[in-house]
């Protein structure tokens, strides 16, 4: 059980996915080493963001990129500074916020959110760019741990055996290269509610020290409700499986809904209702809520100009004001 507010958040340089990232990713791209300081400072202590989850800093497909400068793939997206994940490595060690390292995709997994590849090559590709993330920025304070960027789906209570396999291969991969360093997957919930007992022998055979469920726990349109009569038992049974497996258990709430009310198209921020509701729903069965995502739709237009829609800042305004009620803090 947690307070219903979001203490942890996504952040990407280039969403995988530029047509879902365009209200942000024209601003990220350009960022120096000043702008994620100021960035990490704002979500820090305005916000009240403790853990960052960079969501992918590489994809290997026909035309293999990294967004730092790697050994092993010589094409560097251009952007605003020379490392902008080292960037936001040292912007997270100067505000003592924890960092998840998400590595990257593979394939279609880069556009079309799946788990692409599961080949002895796709495995490889992984955990030489993990190894090389912690060669890189893996000494000490912020790196707190891995996160699983590929997302591999919860559908009608279990996870799909293939998948299912390919992950706890890549789960021993990186507990190999970093023996204390936990694991972090968000699989989306589709389909029927989950079955205890099945999904906490799945969950431990995830090799994931903690999971934060997305998707199917409120979905980004204006017009879906987030209804607690649903989302409660659902987290409940949640909590149950987890407790067995011994798997934390966080929140992963959606802050966008899709411009225009169709999906697939860009993300804006969402009413803060839709917020809210997720937050209430989820605090009571979650250690942590996290978000997708405070960066470009739940900061400050003062303190970022230009990240996100005008939205953005109302959205911003009208979260914080909850913040400081739920906190006692005076307006």
């Amino acid at each position: 059980m947690t307070t219903p507010l979001i203490t942890g958040s996504y952040v990407d340089i280039v969403h995988g996915c530029p047509r879902d990232g365009v209200y942000w990713n024209r601003k990220t791209l350009a960022y120096t080493e000043a702008d994620w300081a100021a960035l990490v400072r704002h979500v820090h202590r305005d916000v009240g963001v403790e853990v960052l989850v960079l969501q992918n800093v590489a994809r290997a497909n026909e035309e293999p990129m990294t967004l730092y400068p790697s050994r092993h793939i010589r094409r560097q997206w251009p952007t605003g500074c020379s490392d902008p994940v080292g960037a936001i490595v040292r912007a997270c060690r100067a505000e003592g916020v924890a960092l998840f390292m998400g590595f990257g995709y593979i394939h279609d997994a880069f556009t079309n959110f799946g788990f692409g590849d599961t080949t002895d090559e796709a495995l490889a590709w992984y955990l030489r760019t993990a190894d090389e993330l912690l060669e890189r920025y893996g000494d000490g304070a912020p790196f707190a741990g891995f996160y699983v960027t590929p997302e591999m789906p919860l559908r009608d209570g279990q996870f799909p055996p293939a998948w299912l396999a390919f992950t706890r291969r890549l789960t021993d991969g990186l507990r190999g290269l970093a023996p204390r360093h936990p694991i972090l997957g968000a699989p989306a919930i589709r389909g029927a509610p989950v079955r205890t007992e099945t999904l906490a022998r799945q969950l431990a055979e995830t090799g994931f020290s903690i999971i934060a469920y997305q998707d199917g726990m409120g979905f980004g349109t204006r017009a879906q409700p987030i209804d607690p009569s649903v989302n409660g038992p659902h987290y409940e049974a949640l909590r149950r499986a987890h407790d067995r497996a011994g798997i934390a258990l966080w929140a992963n709430i959606e802050t966008f809904c899709f411009e225009n009310d169709i999906h697939f198209q860009p993300l804006i921020p969402a009413p803060f209702e839709r917020v809210r509701r997720q937050l209430e729903a989820a605090a009571p069965f979650v250690e942590r809520v996290i978000a997708y995502t405070v960066p470009g739709l739940m900061t400050s237009q003062a303190v970022c100009p230009g990240l996100g829609t005008p939205e953005t800042e109302a959205l911003y305004a009208a979260y914080t004001a909850y913040r400081r009620a739920r906190l006692g803090r005076p307006a």
